[in-house]
Protein backbone atom coordinates (compact mmCIF):
# COMPACT_ATOMS: atom_id res chain seq x y z
CA UNK A 1 0.00 0.00 0.00
CA UNK A 2 1.07 3.57 -0.58
CA UNK A 3 2.29 5.51 2.21
CA UNK A 4 -0.15 7.82 3.73
CA UNK A 5 -0.25 10.78 5.85
CA UNK A 6 -2.84 12.55 8.06
CA UNK A 7 -1.87 16.38 8.05
CA UNK A 8 -3.68 18.48 10.57
CA UNK A 9 -3.86 21.83 12.30
CA UNK A 10 -3.18 25.75 10.34
CA UNK A 11 -1.03 25.68 7.26
CA UNK A 12 -0.46 29.31 5.04
CA UNK A 13 -2.55 29.70 1.79
CA UNK A 14 1.35 29.12 0.26
CA UNK A 15 1.85 26.24 2.38
CA UNK A 16 -1.73 24.52 0.85
CA UNK A 17 -0.61 25.42 -2.24
CA UNK A 18 2.68 23.92 -2.27
CA UNK A 19 1.00 20.39 -0.22
CA UNK A 20 -1.41 20.41 -2.86
CA UNK A 21 0.81 20.77 -6.23
CA UNK A 22 3.66 18.72 -4.56
CA UNK A 23 4.66 15.55 -7.15
CA UNK A 24 4.69 13.08 -3.72
CA UNK A 25 1.29 13.60 -3.13
CA UNK A 26 -1.10 11.47 -5.28
CA UNK A 27 -4.51 12.33 -4.41
CA UNK A 28 -6.94 14.10 -1.99
CA UNK A 29 -9.29 12.33 -0.06
CA UNK A 30 -12.15 14.26 2.45
CA UNK A 31 -15.01 12.39 4.39
CA UNK A 32 -16.17 14.99 5.65
CA UNK A 33 -19.59 14.47 7.67
CA UNK A 34 -21.24 17.98 6.43
CA UNK A 35 -20.14 21.15 5.86
CA UNK A 36 -20.79 23.86 3.41
CA UNK A 37 -18.80 25.12 -0.05
CA UNK A 38 -15.53 23.49 1.00
CA UNK A 39 -12.69 25.89 -0.19
CA UNK A 40 -9.78 23.08 0.79
CA UNK A 41 -11.52 20.37 -1.34
CA UNK A 42 -12.14 22.99 -4.07
CA UNK A 43 -8.70 24.12 -4.09
CA UNK A 44 -7.38 20.01 -4.09
CA UNK A 45 -9.73 19.27 -7.28
CA UNK A 46 -8.17 22.02 -9.12
CA UNK A 47 -4.96 20.28 -9.44
CA UNK A 48 -6.52 17.25 -11.25
CA UNK A 49 -5.34 14.94 -8.72
CA UNK A 50 -8.02 12.23 -8.13
CA UNK A 51 -10.49 12.86 -5.45
CA UNK A 52 -12.12 10.51 -2.62
CA UNK A 53 -14.85 12.33 -0.95
CA UNK A 54 -18.32 11.77 1.01
CA UNK A 55 -21.43 11.94 -1.26
CA UNK A 56 -22.74 14.38 0.47
CA UNK A 57 -22.43 18.08 1.24
CA UNK A 58 -21.72 21.07 -0.19
CA UNK A 59 -18.97 20.26 -2.36
CA UNK A 60 -21.21 17.84 -4.18
CA UNK A 61 -21.68 21.51 -6.35
CA UNK A 62 -18.89 21.70 -7.55
CA UNK A 63 -16.91 17.94 -7.98
CA UNK A 64 -18.32 16.22 -10.52
CA UNK A 65 -19.56 12.50 -10.05
CA UNK A 66 -17.91 11.61 -12.95
CA UNK A 67 -14.83 12.44 -12.22
CA UNK A 68 -14.17 11.27 -8.82
CA UNK A 69 -14.41 8.77 -6.46
CA UNK A 70 -18.01 9.27 -4.51
CA UNK A 71 -18.14 7.52 -1.03
CA UNK A 72 -21.67 6.02 -0.17
CA UNK A 73 -23.16 6.16 3.58
CA UNK A 74 -25.44 6.75 5.59
CA UNK A 75 -26.93 10.08 7.71
CA UNK A 76 -26.90 8.81 11.51
CA UNK A 77 -27.71 11.46 14.16
CA UNK A 78 -24.82 13.29 16.04
CA UNK A 79 -23.53 11.41 19.03
CA UNK A 80 -24.46 13.12 22.12
CA UNK A 81 -20.85 13.88 23.16
CA UNK A 82 -20.23 16.44 20.34
CA UNK A 83 -22.91 18.00 20.54
CA UNK A 84 -22.78 21.63 21.44
CA UNK A 85 -23.93 25.38 20.69
CA UNK A 86 -23.15 24.86 17.19
CA UNK A 87 -23.75 21.36 16.98
CA UNK A 88 -27.04 20.64 17.74
CA UNK A 89 -27.99 17.30 19.66
CA UNK A 90 -30.77 16.98 16.57
CA UNK A 91 -28.03 17.23 13.89
CA UNK A 92 -27.29 14.65 11.51
CA UNK A 93 -23.67 13.57 10.21
CA UNK A 94 -22.93 11.36 6.98
CA UNK A 95 -20.96 8.37 7.42
CA UNK A 96 -18.84 6.88 5.00
CA UNK A 97 -19.23 2.94 3.90
CA UNK A 98 -16.02 1.10 4.30
CA UNK A 99 -14.65 1.48 0.68
CA UNK A 100 -11.78 0.38 -1.46
CA UNK A 101 -11.07 3.42 -2.84
CA UNK A 102 -7.84 3.93 -2.11
CA UNK A 103 -6.60 0.05 -2.99
CA UNK A 104 -8.79 1.16 -6.32
CA UNK A 105 -6.97 4.28 -7.05
CA UNK A 106 -3.39 3.10 -6.90
CA UNK A 107 -4.59 0.14 -8.70
CA UNK A 108 -6.09 2.13 -12.09
CA UNK A 109 -4.14 5.69 -11.31
CA UNK A 110 -3.98 6.24 -14.87
CA UNK A 111 -7.57 5.81 -15.54
CA UNK A 112 -8.64 8.33 -12.22
CA UNK A 113 -5.88 10.26 -13.65
CA UNK A 114 -7.03 11.01 -16.67
CA UNK A 115 -10.75 11.32 -14.99
CA UNK A 116 -9.48 14.08 -12.71
CA UNK A 117 -8.03 16.08 -15.29
CA UNK A 118 -11.78 16.88 -16.46
CA UNK A 119 -12.57 17.71 -13.01
CA UNK A 120 -10.07 20.51 -13.43
CA UNK A 121 -11.44 21.91 -16.77
CA UNK A 122 -14.76 21.42 -15.16
CA UNK A 123 -14.22 23.59 -12.41
CA UNK A 124 -12.58 26.07 -15.15
CA UNK A 125 -15.39 26.38 -17.46
CA UNK A 126 -18.10 26.50 -14.43
CA UNK A 127 -16.86 27.30 -11.08
CA UNK A 128 -13.96 30.69 -12.05
CA UNK A 129 -14.09 34.18 -11.00
CA UNK A 130 -15.84 35.35 -14.23
CA UNK A 131 -18.36 32.77 -14.18
CA UNK A 132 -19.43 33.22 -10.58
CA UNK A 133 -19.42 37.26 -11.85
CA UNK A 134 -21.35 35.81 -14.32
CA UNK A 135 -23.76 33.89 -12.14
CA UNK A 136 -24.20 36.53 -9.53
CA UNK A 137 -25.32 38.66 -11.97
CA UNK A 138 -27.82 36.50 -13.57
CA UNK A 139 -29.24 36.28 -10.03
CA UNK A 140 -29.08 39.52 -7.76
CA UNK A 141 -31.34 42.69 -9.76
CA UNK A 142 -29.06 45.04 -11.48
CA UNK A 143 -29.00 48.36 -9.47
CA UNK A 144 -28.04 51.53 -11.59
CA UNK A 145 -25.88 54.06 -9.55
CA UNK A 146 -28.24 57.41 -9.64
CA UNK A 147 -26.74 59.91 -12.12
CA UNK A 148 -24.84 62.73 -10.89
CA UNK A 149 -27.09 65.93 -9.71
CA UNK A 150 -26.33 69.39 -9.72
CA UNK A 151 -26.53 70.87 -6.02
CA UNK A 152 -30.08 71.33 -4.37
CA UNK A 153 -31.09 74.62 -3.61
CA UNK A 154 -32.64 73.94 -0.10
CA UNK A 155 -34.21 77.12 1.80
CA UNK A 156 -31.54 78.00 4.57
CA UNK A 157 -32.11 77.08 8.09
CA UNK A 158 -33.65 79.49 10.74
CA UNK A 159 -31.43 79.93 13.65
CA UNK A 160 -33.67 79.33 17.01
CA UNK A 161 -32.64 80.88 20.07
CA UNK A 162 -34.74 78.98 22.23
CA UNK A 163 -32.45 75.88 23.96
CA UNK A 164 -33.62 72.58 24.67
CA UNK A 165 -33.13 70.45 27.86
CA UNK A 166 -32.65 67.35 26.02
CA UNK A 167 -33.31 65.43 29.84
CA UNK A 168 -36.65 66.79 29.81
CA UNK A 169 -37.80 64.75 26.27
CA UNK A 170 -38.67 61.26 26.89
Amino acid sequence: LPNIYLIHGELTDDEMNQLNNDNKVKAFMSFTKGEGYGRPLAEAAITGKPIIVSNWSGHLDFIHPDYNILIGGELNEVHKSASNQFLLKDSQWFNINTSRAMKDVVKHYKKYFEKSRKQTQYLKDNFSFDKMVEKLNSLLPKVEAAPQTQTLNLPKLKKVEKKINLNELT
